[in-house]
């Protein structure tokens, strides 16, 4: 049987920042995200840096915490990060408050995962990602198809 961790060489080439302020589960999740093929790009402790690193190093996913050090919060940060950027970002916390975690799922439709994140955990929640930016990739490109049938049968000019 294979297991779904063994396919790490395909995870290399994405890089992952990950943005928490305790330096231990940092270094965990690192150890996590590693182990499953995937490279952290770097640590961070702060909305603002990550915001910062973020359009620095355009990583290709952001673990995010919710509650950070610093005048801003990381939902605050992701919102900023994905209007600029476009990166996903999936949320840890150690907070199941339904009030925090509306204001998460309000910024887009991120996955998040409730503290203590497990390998399983974070693997389930990059992979439900993947498939939600799929769905998101094919529903643009259906779109794209839908209008440049539109502009044929109109015989409009697209300049792209």
């Amino acid at each position: 049987m294979i297991s779904p961790f063994s396919d790490t060489a395909r995870n290399q080439d994405v890089r992952i920042l990950v943005v928490e302020d305790d330096y231990i589960l940092a270094l965990n999740f690192q150890e996590i995200l590693e182990c499953l093929g995937y490279t952290v790009i770097d640590i961070v402790d702060s909305a603002e840096v990550a915001i910062e690193k973020a359009n620095q190093l355009q990583p290709n996913l952001i673990l995010m915490n919710i509650r950070l050090s610093g005048a801003m919060d990381g939902i605050q940060a992701a919102e900023i990060i994905w209007q600029i950027r476009r990166i996903p970002i999936i949320y840890i916390t150690g907070y199941s408050d339904e009030n925090i975690l509306a204001r998460a799922t309000q910024t887009y439709p991120f996955p998040y995962i409730i503290k203590p994140a497990t390998k399983q955990k974070i693997y389930r929640a990059i992979q439900s990602m993947i498939i939600f930016l799929f769905w998101m990739w094919l529903g643009f490109n259906q779109s794209i198809a839908i209008i440049y049938k539109l502009c044929i049968k109109l015989k409009l000019t697209v300049i792209i």
